[in-house]
């Protein structure tokens, strides 16, 4: 072999080796960024835009004598928001916005129907549902970074502003780990965490319900 051929397998071999030491320092730096992401942060997607909802009933049976709201206005706890003929009126129980009304006037109704919803709009904030394995990593006033799916994922700061003390299902009762048969099968549960927006002039009251990401600093 000539010394130009020596020279030049040479340079590949060192080319090669240049080449597989990046790929390795690349692997390694990709792989220690995702080590401190998961020992850093929580992130989920399984959140939402959220606020306390009420479903405001008729209270007895009867004739609806008037509606006195629309929806998209704001009213305050005690509020008419209508009127049975001859009979009760139907008041707000929150501060907050009408978003749905499903009976007009002279409409027969059930002291069980609900007739108005109202959203408390004063107090906006993010459900994000934590699985109980990490939990007990979660304390209130931790940073968090929220996306939004209605801002096009655009991304605000937030903060973790309380822990709920039973899971998403506890009350509802929508899932179980037992069957008709007996045997059971292990569910890892939810806990809600409410987190707040630190810059309270975005609004999310026209966003109620849409989706969320969230990015949950622990460390």
């Amino acid at each position: 072999m000539g010394d130009e051929q020596k020279v030049s397998t040479n340079r590949k071999k060192n080319t090669i080796l240049v080449f597989l030491s990046i790929i390795i320092i690349i692997g390694v730096c990709v792989g220690f960024y995702f080590y401190l992401q998961s020992t850093h942060y929580i992130t989920t997607d399984n959140a939402k835009v959220d606020t306390k909802i009420c479903e405001v009933a008729a209270g007895e049976s009867g004739t609806i004598g008037s509606v006195r709201v629309n929806v998209g206005d704001y009213v305050r706890a005690g509020e008419v928001l209508g009127w049975i003929q001859g009979g009760a009126h139907i008041k707000s129980p929150i501060n907050g916005t009408v978003i749905d009304i499903s009976a007009n006037k002279f409409d027969l109704v059930s002291a069980t129907d609900d007739i108005f919803v109202v959203a408390g709009t004063d107090d906006m904030y993010i459900t994000a549902n934590i699985e109980e394995t990490n939990i007990e990593k979660i304390a209130e006033g931790q940073d968090v970074k929220v996306s939004l799916d209605a801002y096009d994922g655009e991304t605000f700061d937030g903060y973790v502003d309380s822990i709920d003390q039973y899971t998403s299902t506890e009350l509802s009762g929508s899932v179980t780990s037992f069957t008709t048969t007996g045997t059971y099968t292990k569910v890892t549960q939810l806990i809600p965490v409410k987190i707040k927006l630190n810059d309270d002039t975005v609004d999310l009251s026209s966003i109620i319900g849409t989706n969320a990401t969230v990015k949950i600093k622990v460390k």
